[in-house]
């Protein structure tokens, strides 16, 4: 065996991958993916409109701009069952791999995309395309860097190191509005010319980083805890299944608790984006640089709300981030409407600092709520429910905002309903049967993973 019942994810062979470089492959990935996430949704909201949906006014092109995150993100659950399938049956190495290749590929494709003005309305219908088999990608890709990190992790660090892709969102997003806030120094007209495609093509360099850490990566040890165990067995069951039957209740919860840190994200991202453009006078290079303001939060505080959730426990800190969001929903407008460079800043920080420290610990707590050989699959389809029904909210708010007269009052009430029901499904959520309270939570699940795994699927 790789490793011994009994003993701690990280330990076992000396060549077995230590924790620090499994974190580093994880934040690479999720950075690739999150600077997807931040270049599509910060060209959702300053271009696109022009590009794809030229014959329609300002607010309703930027209603549709918006309503593609919606459509290209159906896939998402589906690729959460696809990929947490191939991470649960055939190896979390594999997923990520592939879940990599082609979330990278379809963001190349975009940048090279022609526009309406060339092609009509076949760009459109070419955009949400690619974006759905991203969305498959995508699907797949943050849940398994999660349980990679933390199926490696020492066990009483084990936020700390789950904690990396929520880094790597920062790195991402901290990239993606950087680049924008760059080339927008352009001007508006080249930036719809040509310029936006920049962004979009240098991804390629960051998949083929995130691909060579990647293909070196040993295995986790729980999974092949779980694979040493259950070959003698005939039939395995389908992870989705028994994700279905088993935890359904633990699903529909944990991807309830999850909401704010997805819909949350996406109205800081691109409705405050959009508004303070629109709304409030500020160039495209200011509120791309009030974005990577935020990603700089994200990216320092994120490790610390995970050492925090080490010490004091991984509800308890989540929670406290997610009532958080209730108490910035109204300031944050309040702070845009002072219509300076340093209120914007703080708009966007503010709730930023928020869904950090709820973001922060939840994968690693929501981990554990699965048992080892459907943990993949359940926390990946637990995730991306929360995804698919978050990418809504661009759109809803800027309907929400349009249908008001414009005013924000109706977006920051939906910003603060949202974070009421993540923390009430977090509180109502219990682990699935045979599964922990979060590997953080309870130490001594922490000290016997390998344990409980061969036990789960000897079952």
């Amino acid at each position: 065996m790789s490793t011994t019942a009994g003993a701690p994810p990280g330990s076992g062979p000396a060549k077995r991958s230590g924790p620090w470089k499994i974190a580093t492959a994880s934040l690479i990935g999720t950075s690739v993916e999150w600077y997807d996430f931040g270049i599509y949704a910060t060209a959702a909201a300053l271009v696109f409109p022009e590009l794809f949906f030229p014959e329609l006014n300002r607010a309703l092109g930027t209603l549709m701009s918006f309503t593609t995150l919606f459509v290209g993100a159906l896939g998402r659950p589906l690729g959460a069952v696809l990929f947490g399938h191939i991470g649960d049956r055939y190896g979390r190495k594999k997923a990520l791999i592939w879940s990599l290749l082609l979330m990278g590929g379809g963001t190349v494709c975009i940048g090279l995309l022609p526009g309406y003005g060339s092609i009509g309305f076949v760009a459109p219908v070419l955009l949400v395309l690619i974006r759905m088999v991203q969305s498959l990608a995508i699907g797949g890709e943050w849940g398994g860097a999660v349980l990679f990190a933390v199926e490696h992790a020492p066990p009483r660090r084990k936020a700390f190191f789950g904690s990396f892709p929520q880094v790597g969102d920062g790195v991402g997003y901290f990239l993606s509005t950087g680049a924008f806030a760059a080339i927008a120094l352009l001007g508006h007209d080249v930036l719809v010319a040509w310029a936006w495609r920049i962004p979009f093509l240098l991804s390629a360099a960051l998949v083929l980083v995130g691909l060579l850490i990647r293909s070196t990566m040993e295995e986790s040890p729980e999974f092949e805890a779980v694979r040493e165990a259950g070959s003698g067995t005939e039939k395995r069951e389908t992870p989705v299944i028994a994700v279905v039957r088993d935890a359904w209740r633990t699903w529909l919860l944990a991807s309830g608790a999850f909401l704010v840190t997805v819909g949350g994200y996406y109205i800081v991202v691109t409705f405050m984006s959009t508004y303070a453009v629109s709304a409030l006078g500020f160039s495209d290079s200011q509120a791309a640089g009030a974005g990577t303001a935020a990603s700089v939060v994200v990216i320092v505080c994120t490790p610390l709300a995970a050492l925090a959730a080490d010490r004091f426990g991984l509800r308890k800190v989540t929670l406290t981030g997610i009532l958080l969001h209730l108490v910035v929903a109204f300031p944050m407008f309040w702070l845009a409407e002072t219509r300076s460079v340093a209120g914007l800043w703080l708009a966007m920080c503010l709730p930023m600092l928020a869904s950090t420290i709820a973001y922060a610990a939840i994968g690693t707590l929501v981990s554990g709520w699965f048992t080892p050989r459907t943990r993949y699959t359940g926390l990946s389809m637990s995730f991306q429910t929360a995804g698919l029904l978050g990418t809504l909210a661009p759109a809803a708010t800027s309907w929400l905002a349009t249908s008001f007269g414009g005013s924000w009052t109706p977006v920051a009430f939906a910003f603060a309903g949202i974070a009421l029901v993540s923390a009430v499904c977090l509180v109502a959520c219990a682990p699935a049967p045979g599964a922990t309270d979060g590997p953080a939570d309870t130490p001594q699940a922490a000290d016997r993973p390998a344990e409980t795994a061969a036990e789960t699927a000897a079952s």
